[in-house]
């Protein structure tokens, strides 16, 4: 039996972005005299609701305030760790491989996401011109590996 190949599928973090660990989180907590521990603590619920499109971004941001006791300047810069390991950098070789299969076959992606991940890596990366379709959990209401 032979099987032709019609797409292929590609993942965000850690494939096409190169999404190193930053220690963001851990300098958070020493900040808010908590630890890691607690702080994942305070987030955890309300970030997959985030991941799963159950809350706006700004609802999002104006709960994490909340809970982690931060005015406006320091949820933005708070934000801007975040989303910088998030985004991390192009996996510049592979994305050039990406987009070869393009001329052969369908391509996607394929990610667990965050409310707000299209909008800056399109911003930042244009996955949406350099493949066929970008499928988001938080869009979606549902995340790898669930049917």
């Amino acid at each position: 039996m032979s099987v032709s190949i019609e797409a292929v599928v590609f993942d965000i973090g850690g494939v096409l972005e190169m999404t190193p660990a930053t220690g963001w989180q851990k300098r958070w907590a020493v900040a808010l005299g908590i630890t890691l521990v607690e702080l994942n603590d305070r987030l955890d619920e309300m970030w997959l609701d985030g991941s799963l499109g159950r809350m706006s971004l700004e609802e999002l941001e104006h709960c994490t305030a909340q809970a982690l006791g931060l005015d406006e300047a320091k949820l933005r810069a708070f934000m801007a760790d975040l989303w910088s390991e998030y985004l991390g950098s192009l996996n510049e070789e592979l994305a050039t491989y990406f987009i070869s299969l393009r001329r052969q076959f369908r391509t996607g992606i394929l990610s667990n996401s965050f409310v707000g991940a299209r909008e800056r890596e399109k911003d930042r990366y244009g996955f949406k011109d350099i493949c066929d379709v970008v499928v988001y959990s938080h869009e979606e209401g549902t995340a790898k590996p669930d049917p």
